[in-house]
């Protein structure tokens, strides 16, 4: 952990030009971190929180406190399309200015109705009293991004003032999920690559296909490879060093994971709702079945399970 200066009551000083904003959210994951950085002028902000007054509101008074006037953003880097990361873009741009940046992966159009969120859910065996309880589900987070946003060029790095930002590509959690390396000063803005406590982090919500937890693993072998000094995530604390410790839990929590989820397949097969009932049958809501059809398509993606014509799931002999 480290010593954190107070510049509000959601804003900290973390080091020259660095500083960590905690913005309010109102679900099970209650705080997201964004962060800004600014050298010789030039200011960009990783994230922008929800699209919710709450946040917005928060992100002023820290914005305020720490000397940033309105229009004074020149980038709004979101690390991924998910609404606590990209959700209050079109807002935080319309006060504070900044380009807008986001990798293309991200900008290419998915499912995201209920419409189809409901086909979806029936198509995983869903119980029709269930999907109803779904509505509102909007897989994208019913985020609108406009207009003004310049798709990211991965190749290149992010200049602002004498920093260089390198821009590494982590798909899985979010097809276009990237990660920001500061090298000079071993910053590493890891977004939700890896979390703590350790969860599933993968979807397959309506639109994402493939095999996104493969991705994912893959991103985090390679993320353990960067030599940071500092780890700054969306959610949690950030950590001097550990970046290693933290991939390596990840790991383990997703071998876990999958062999549950192999051990939860009978002879005669399973939905993706019965299998999510099984891993977690105190749950029943759109995420667990989104997570369990993640690690059942890396499963068969490795020959270790398969899928009918019926839509049922069954280990491969």
């Amino acid at each position: 952990m480290i010593l954190e200066e107070t510049v509000a009551e959601n804003a900290w000083r973390l080091e020259d030009g660095l500083y960590r904003i905690l913005l309010p959210m109102q679900w099970s994951v209650p705080f997201v971190s964004v962060y800004l950085v600014e050298s010789r002028g030039q200011r960009m902000l990783i994230d922008v929180g929800i699209n919710a007054e709450t946040s917005l509101r928060a992100l002023g008074r820290a914005l305020k406190a720490i000397g940033v006037p309105d229009g004074a953003l020149d980038l709004l880097l979101l690390t991924h399309r998910h609404p606590d990361h990209a959700g209050g873009a079109a807002a935080v741009r319309r006060r504070w200015g900044g380009q807008v940046l986001l990798h293309p992966a991200d900008l290419a159009p998915r499912a995201g109705g209920e419409r189809e969120a409901a086909t979806w859910a029936a198509e995983q065996g869903v119980p029709e009293q269930v999907i109803r309880e779904f509505a509102g589900f909007k897989p994208n987070g019913g985020i609108e991004l406009g207009d003004a946003v310049t798709p990211l060029d991965a190749s290149r790095a992010i200049r602002v003032g004498d920093l260089s930002f390198e821009v590494v590509e982590v798909p899985g959690h979010c097809p276009g999920q990237v990660m920001l390396f500061e090298r000079s000063r071993g910053w590493l803005f890891s977004a939700d690559q890896v979390v703590e406590p350790e969860a599933p982090n993968v979807w397959m919500s309506p639109g994402v296909t493939g095999d996104p937890l493969g991705g994912y693993l893959a991103s985090l072998r390679r993320a353990a490879e960067i030599d940071a000094r500092l780890v700054l995530p969306s959610h949690g604390v950030p950590l001097r060093e550990g970046l290693r410790e933290f991939v390596s839990r990840q790991l383990r929590f997703q071998e876990e994971f999958l062999g549950r989820t192999l051990a939860a397949l009978p002879a005669e097969g399973l939905s993706t709702w019965q299998v999510a009932r099984r891993l977690a049958p105190h749950r029943q809501d759109p995420s667990v079945l989104a997570e369990t059809l993640a690690a059942l398509s890396h499963l068969a993606a490795t020959g270790m399970v398969r899928r009918g014509a019926d839509g049922l799931w069954t280990a491969a002999s």
